[in-house]
């Protein structure tokens, strides 16, 4: 399906549907609700340097019901790399500092078996605290299965551990480790990742779960520039019953590449298009872009096999909506990182930017489909660029499980 935005009433025409819309719970429509997968769809961190560039997660049970997460860590070309487990009791939260991940100390969390005293996760009053039999010698003190070259992997270095010498990353050249993480609910302790044989089983009989408990949030602190940069994780429902999410043949949920497009994830897809104010010299995109495909290590200094691949619009409005140019390129190459207004040809000192991440012809089982999350970054007037910045979640605009097509 086509849906053609009219020029110059673009803005209000999607306020007033989203106005309309339901506000919660909606599966197809990624709202303010606990998801059963989060989606954190940036990530920095300068591992050799204390005081450089971090990225914290924080990951909530809003449920009083006990529950594990299964934690995976992805390069920015969709690979999984290192992964862990976190217990929460009911209503617990848990802060998760990347920098000290990739220096190989996980968070401590056990679960009632392995924490019969409440040291390590305290019960409160209106909590649950039980054992998962499954934890005993994973948590909380057991090594994590992380190689000391994490860093490198995630760095677009060559890697033994994780690519058999070969990389899984882009090189920026700047030695920071970027990628995305995803958090799962999961009824045991594991160390498989998603796409794993067993991990998801259409209905929910495999490790992960449909447990709709989780939500979070992640901060960005780059001290060299004196910023910091906050937003809440994208949270991912999950519904084994739902049509869009449910069994069936070329199905895009949200971990469609992995399970071949059966929906045997459950998860709910994210939009493949995005409106957003830009600035020109102030407003920068920090995105997460689903590979689609299947993705292997690649000799370093390439790309994995058909990966990047352009993008459908990246179109520029002025503020009286009038075009002011569109983007060419690969613009928002796959997995996870930031594409600047500069490199976005933002000029208008007022405006917006209009984003379809669908490929430009079809490929593969979905087609032209491609499943998308932009943040719009901005520096506010008065503060000097590189100085501190606020964050805007883009207005989302169609959704993979509809197959929705939006053009300016």
């Amino acid at each position: 399906m086509k849906t053609r935005i009219q020029p110059g009433r673009r803005l209000a025409a999607v306020l007033l549907a989203l106005a309309a819309s339901p506000a919660f719970a909606a599966i197809g429509t990624i709202d303010n609700t606990p998801g059963a997968t989060l989606l954190y769809p940036h990530f920095e961190v300068d591992a050799n340097d204390a005081n450089g560039i971090n990225t914290v997660l924080t990951l909530q049970n809003s449920s009083a019901t006990a529950i594990l997460a299964n934690v995976v860590l992805w390069t920015d070309y969709g690979l999984p790399t290192a992964h862990f487990n976190v217990y929460l009791t009911g209503y617990d939260q848990q802060a998760i500092d990347l920098r000290t991940i990739f220096r190989r100390v996980p968070p401590r969390t056990a679960s009632d078996g392995q924490d019969p005293n409440d040291t390590i996760s305290p019960q409160g009053r209106f909590s649950q605290d039980i054992n998962f039999a499954s934890c005993s010698g994973l948590l909380p003190d057991a090594p994590l299965p992380i190689s000391a070259n994490l860093a490198a992997a995630h760095s677009g270095q060559a890697s033994i551990d994780y690519f058999n010498g070969q990389c899984g990353a882009r090189n920026l050249g700047d030695g920071i480790a970027r990628g995305y993480v995803t958090v799962d609910t999961v009824n045991q302790c594991t160390t498989a990742v998603p796409g794993a044989p067993g991990y998801f089983v259409n209905g929910g009989a495999g490790i992960a779960t449909h447990q709709n408990v989780m939500y979070g949030d992640y901060v960005i602190v780059d001290p060299a520039r004196r910023s910091t940069t906050s937003e809440t994780a994208v949270a991912i429902e999950a519904d084994p019953t739902n049509p869009l999410t449910s069994g069936g043949a070329n199905k895009q949920t949200f971990y469609g590449r992995l399970v071949g497009f059966t929906a045997a994830d459950n998860r709910e897809p994210l939009p493949t298009a995005w409106a957003g104010r830009a600035s020109a010299g102030r407003t920068d995109v920090d995105y997460w872009r689903d590979p689609g495909v299947a993705v292997a290590p690649f000799a370093c200094g390439g790309a994995p096999a058909g990966l990047p691949a352009g993008q459908k619009h990246a179109v520029r409005f002025n503020d009286a909506g009038t075009q002011t140019g569109a983007g060419a390129g690969d613009l928002f190459p796959f997995g996870g990182g930031t594409t600047t207004g500069s490199v976005l040809g933002v000029v208008d000192s007022l405006g917006w930017l209009f984003v379809n991440a669908n490929l430009t012809a079809p490929s593969g089982p979905l087609g032209f489909v491609r499943q998308s999350w932009l943040t719009f970054r901005q520096v506010p007037r008065g503060m000097a660029p590189g100085g501190g910045t606020y964050t805007v979640p883009g207005i989302q605009l169609g959704n993979a499980a509809t197959g929705d097509d939006p053009t300016p």
